[in-house]
């Protein structure tokens, strides 16, 4: 059987090698056989480069006696051929010659006759230099080739004589479309110079008006207030909270010697403090002589007191009661009052012994047993520099035992709300120290940094 694949093994003397190779390659005596796969080297004794896509086989033609002629075309294949022909050969009779430099002595600058004109998504053509147009201004120029500027009709102007510049006969004037409308927000037009009107008539109060429109268009008139020629401008206030906006700024001059006002108030005018609804009253300092804030109610100048809670008041010495119904319900024995303090002098009949028993001590207590709380609350807290509760609302029953970490880089202090005033309401803890408390709930507790260069946390479990 045939070996078809591509590469022959080749044993030599125990080892193999394997030699890459095409097999089945079409040609004269290759067909269904492997044909060696080769790599070109080229350089001369000294030194070897293999042949690679960036680098390579070197192709020159040389000549040992004369210069070496390249004839023939360069084409694509079709009809159109580009034809080569080295300078001197006048094997095609009529054929015009390419010189890079200008014409075959290379002695003249390229010339360049016929039309130069743009293309559909063509590529600008760029000149540099100088570019002159010659016998533009010249009475003859349309024979001696000048430039011709007009509109779209051919030919000139009268004759030369009787022409006012640019003169020489111009042809039709061009009309210029496109470009853009001046912009007042972008745009800027300067009139220099005296401007002359003439012809019109005389405008008169009487029958004539004059209508101003502002930049804008519009019908007001936009207007700079300035405190002289070369300062600035004035200013504008942006208002207050329910007045008006964009107020003129208005400074009183010579004020001591005196300003007079006339002012009319309205029947309620509210005073209040700027940013706060609340007003803040006081009186003089005492070293000024002047007389206290005095606060009186309308009852005589009584105030009205009302809490939102219970009081807890005294009352001493007599209390007078004046109505007539609280004084017979308290003198009946048949009425409600009196039936109620009579049970309850039933009742407490054994207070007096049981003052007695506790004060001799006979009165003895045994504990049965001891209700222990059911949850257990623990957690963590990173401390800062603003003193801040422990925890907004978490109730205890026994207490709670606070600890610093070890791993803090600075005390703590811990204490109630007064810490958020003074850091000499706080008890400091050390990292690693803990301190038992006992407190119905969390919120009543508040820690703080003790410093302002570290940080710190506080862990907290109880019931």
């Amino acid at each position: 059987m045939a070996d078809t694949t591509s590469n022959v093994i080749i044993d030599i003397t125990g080892n193999t090698a394997s030699m890459g190779t095409d097999y089945g390659t079409d040609g004269v005596g290759v067909t269904l056989s492997h044909v060696p796969l080769s790599k070109f080297i080229w350089g001369d004794y000294t030194e070897g480069k293999r042949v690679t896509l960036t680098d390579p086989l070197p192709i020159q033609f040389v000549s040992q006696t004369a210069s070496t002629h390249i004839v023939g075309t360069v084409s694509s294949g079709s009809t159109a051929e580009f034809p080569i022909r080295n300078y001197g050969d006048g094997s095609v009779a009529g054929m015009y010659y390419i010189a890079v430099a200008g014409n075959t002595t290379g002695t003249e600058m390229v010339g360049i006759t016929g039309q130069i004109q743009g293309m559909v998504s063509g590529t600008p053509v760029s000149v540099t230099g100088d570019v002159r147009i010659s016998g533009s201004m010249a009475d003859n120029r349309q024979t001696i080739g000048g430039l011709l500027v007009q509109g779209t009709s051919a030919g000139s102007t009268a004759s030369v004589a009787g022409e006012v510049f640019p003169g020489y006969g111009f042809g039709v004037p061009i009309a210029v479309t496109g470009g853009r409308r001046l912009d007042s927000s972008i745009d800027s037009v300067n009139v220099s110079g005296t401007i002359n009107s003439t012809g019109g008539r005389q405008l008169g109060p009487y029958t004539d008006s004059v209508a101003v429109y502002g930049y804008d268009q519009g019908q007001a008139v936009h207007s700079i207030l300035r405190i002289s020629n070369e300062g600035g401008t004035a200013g504008f206030t942006s208002g207050y909270p329910g007045g008006p906006v964009d107020t003129l700024q208005v400074a009183l001059m010579n004020a001591g010697q005196g300003i007079t006002f006339s002012v009319a108030l309205q029947s309620v005018t509210a005073v209040k403090n700027d940013g706060d609804t609340a007003l803040r009253v006081q009186g003089a300092t005492a070293s000024s002589g002047a007389d206290p804030v005095i606060v009186r109610g309308q009852n005589d100048g009584a105030l009205e007191i009302t809490a939102t809670t219970a009081l807890s008041t005294t009352v001493g010495n007599i209390v007078s009661i004046d109505d007539d119904d609280i004084i017979a319900s308290l003198e009946d024995s048949n009425k409600p009052i009196g039936t109620k303090l009579t049970e309850i002098a039933t009742d407490t009949n054994q207070i007096g012994t049981i003052r007695s028993d506790l004060i001799s001590g006979q009165v003895k207590t045994t504990i049965s047993s001891i209700i222990r709380p059911d949850h257990l609350r623990s957690s963590q807290k990173s401390v800062s520099n603003t003193a801040s509760q422990l925890h907004t609302n978490m109730e205890m029953k026994s207490g709670v035992t606070v600890k610093s970490s070890p791993l803090s880089s600075e005390n703590v202090l811990i204490g109630n709300q007064g810490l958020l005033n003074s850091t000499d309401s706080g008890y400091l803890l050390e990292p690693g120290e803990s301190i038992f408390i006992e407190i119905s709930n969390l919120n009543k507790i508040y820690v703080k940094l003790a410093g302002t260069n570290g940080s710190a946390n506080v862990y907290y479990i109880g019931t």
